[in-house]
């Protein structure tokens, strides 16, 4: 523990006991409590074997300081007292009249100037203070002061006001905070309150000690508001500052400041991270799983010294659990991920690898594919796999929210914009989605006039809040889905071309479950927690049926299936009434479509009927191709697309063709050059081949 010795003329003074070292002793209790030893001194008791150690030593003026260097073990530890007035010593002065002459006594003419000083300092100038000599005449003086020093004030005066013992001043105090570096919180709480009850020598000074003290209490309060465990060090590992959360998360009581923070904490090894400038691990005390960041700061290129910061893993769990069930509430979080996707099919594993890629990039994607065929869960994996994962991600169906409220929804809206506006604004989709991204299902449903400002913010990155005068720059991702032909819709105008060509950027189109048959059993075992066994009659049924709903439809039947079924062996019987008399119509409707005397004469096309099945099939995948790709299905592409296939077809024998699978309805041929279109018919068709 530290120590302060207090080095005065005497122990008794005239008779009585000397109050120098018993005030400064106090004054010192006052600030240091018990973390500093105070010895008291007499220089006139000192004899040849005493010997002062004390870390520092105080004496009330430099011809002291001379006389008792020969006792002192260190020199350089002594250091002379300035003093001052507590406040409530000094008001009574400020009622003398202005101009009165005051002799300021003292028990010797030096003590007398620092008084005189001291008092000047203080402000108290209204007032003229004469320094009392002994053996002068002083009979026209009428009031004197001094502190508490009355028996060498003449008898003649009256008036005497005591100022009090002087006692040790805010620069002198502040001065052994710093030199025994005892600096803990308690101890700046009584420097404080200390600081309160004395007069500083000068006004200035005494702001700047105010200023100090009142912002290192702030920040003291705002350290410890913080639920990370905060810890400030030399580079030698020496802890400088600390919070309470610190103390809470290692479960300690004592005060460490000025102990070194790999000796508290030896089997840690946390000396390991001093030779670091940034670095964060998870450590193991106690049952417990902690966070460590550190970090060095640099002061004015210099002084290094090394931030940590400690998180209870528990707590972060605890923070991420409530963000999430936030977000989840919002519904700004996306649950899927490209793991989610369960597929067996060649197609979908295209798509995956495709959209991986894909997710990297901050680019605009469309997504097509008819209902139920997973566009959503496809904008979440994406969402998920990206650099943006973390921010929010934003669903918004534009065919499920009426058209009058979409604008509002999107955009958001100022206070006063409309009857009906909440009082205080409303923030929109689009800016609750900054930093992430926002999922627009159902596009081709957007109405027009909103087409054009979701352009400008594809443009822009920009967006105009309805009935605001300004902009609000914004960062999103945008991933459109629609199960709509974007192209048919740009050529019936329904659809903006310019906005089409800005969000058709990345193309994915997600094939329906027709074409990826083979994950229909996969798919349903999955949906029914695999609790099945299939019938080869039912396997059939299910793997035959088209699936217009596509997964969504599926899981619907998982559902139907795990509510009427407790787990077994499942027959055709098991499955929903409608499948079965559905899958008969759809065999059915293709037996016709293969009888067609229209499609299939020998009079039309002038050559062998099995010949004719075979182009006709060829042309049609074609078609089929080139719609998926979005190219314009004209004659010569499709000639192109044969020609790669090694398949030889002439232009007026491709023509014939054409115009056969439009009279059965398997295609329909636009007008101009936009070419041909595979209608729902005609994918029927080539389901059978």
């Amino acid at each position: 523990m530290k120590s302060i010795g207090i080095v005065s003329d005497s122990k008794l003074k005239n008779n009585r006991i000397n109050p120098v070292g018993k005030t400064l002793a106090q004054n010192i209790k006052d600030v240091f409590d018990t973390k500093v030893i105070v010895r008291n001194y007499y220089i006139d008791q000192l004899t040849d074997h005493d010997v002062i150690e004390d870390d520092l030593v105080l004496v009330m003026a430099g011809s002291r300081a001379n006389i008792i260097k020969d006792y002192v073990i260190n020199p350089a530890n002594i250091i002379v007292v300035r003093r001052t007035f507590l406040k409530s010593g000094v008001e009574p002065l400020y009622a003398i009249p202005k101009d009165t002459d005051v002799l300021v006594v003292n028990d010797n003419i030096e003590t007398v100037l620092e008084s005189v000083s001291a008092l000047y300092h203080m402000g108290v100038t209204h007032i003229n203070l004469i320094p009392f000599e002994e053996g002068k005449d002083y009979s026209r003086i009428n009031v004197a002061v001094s502190p508490s020093e009355h028996e060498y004030i003449p008898d003649h005066i009256e008036n005497k006001i005591d100022l009090g013992s002087r006692v040790i001043d805010i620069s002198t105090m502040f001065f052994i905070i710093s030199t025994l570096e005892v600096n803990d919180k308690e101890t700046k709480k009584n420097f404080y309150n200390y600081y309160q009850k004395t007069v500083s020598i000068g006004g200035s000074i005494e702001d700047n000690y105010y200023k100090l003290l009142v912002r290192a209490e702030e920040l003291d309060y705002l350290l410890d508001l913080s639920n990370d465990g905060i810890l400030l060090t030399g580079t030698d590992g020496r802890i400088l500052i600390y919070n309470s959360r610190f103390k809470e998360i290692f479960n300690l009581s004592k005060s460490y400041e000025g102990k070194y923070l790999h000796e508290v904490f030896e089997d840690l090894n946390l000396k390991q991270y001093y030779q670091f400038q940034e670095i964060e691990d998870l450590i193991h005390y106690k049952d417990k799983y902690i966070n460590l960041e550190k970090k060095d700061i640099i002061h004015y290129n210099k002084e290094i010294k090394m931030f940590f910061s400690f998180q209870e893993v528990t707590h972060i769990k605890k923070l991420e659990q409530n963000l999430t069930r936030k977000l989840r509430q919002k519904g700004q979080i996306a649950r899927y991920t490209f793991d989610d996707i369960h597929s067996q099919s060649k197609k979908i594993s295209e798509v995956i690898e495709k959209s991986k890629k894909i997710a990297q990039s901050d680019l605009t994607v469309l997504i097509t594919g008819e209902s139920g065929t997973g566009k959503e869960v496809l904008a979440q994996a994406l969402h998920n796999s990206s650099k943006r994962k973390k921010q929010p991600f934003i669903a918004v169906n534009a065919a499920a929210i009426p058209e009058n409220l979409l604008e509002s929804e999107l955009f958001g809206y100022v206070k006063g914009s409309f009857t009906g506006a909440l009082r205080h604004g409303k923030r929109g989709l689009f800016e609750q989605a900054n930093n992430g991204t926002i999922f627009l299902d159902e596009i081709g449903d957007m109405p027009k006039h909103l087409q054009s400002k979701l352009l400008r913010v594809l443009q822009e990155k920009q967006i105009t809040p309805i009935g605001a005068d300004h902009v609000i720059d914004i960062d999103v991702r945008i991933i459109a889905a629609t199960h709509k032909n974007p192209i048919e819709m740009v050529e019936n105008g329904s659809f903006r071309k310019d906005l089409f060509y800005r969000l058709n950027v990345f193309p994915i189109k997600l094939p329906p479950l027709r074409e990826r048959k083979v994950d229909i059993m996969l798919l349903l075992s999955k949906f029914t927690d695999y609790k099945y066994k299939f019938t080869n009659d039912c396997t059939q049924i299910l793997k035959a049926y088209d699936w217009p709903g596509n997964i969504r439809e599926l899981r619907n039947v998982a559902h139907y299936i795990n509510t009427l079924d407790e787990g077994g062996i499942l027959t055709k019987d098991s499955l929903p009434n409608y499948i079965v008399p559905a899958l008969s119509l759809q065999m059915e409707s293709c037996k016709s479509i293969i009888n067609d005397d229209t499609f299939l004469s020998k009079e039309r096309f002038h050559i062998e009927e099995t010949v004719d099945i075979e182009m006709s099939i060829s042309v049609l995948k074609a078609i089929k191709l080139l719609n998926e790709i979005n190219k314009t299905s004209g004659r010569k592409h499709i000639l192109k697309i044969l020609e790669r296939a090694c398949i030889d077809l002439q232009e007026s024998k491709l023509r014939k063709i054409l115009n056969t699978l439009s009279e059965t309805g398997l295609i329909n041929i636009k007008k101009g050059r936009a070419g041909s279109y595979i209608t729902e018919k005609g994918r029927e068709f080539l389901n059978l081949y």
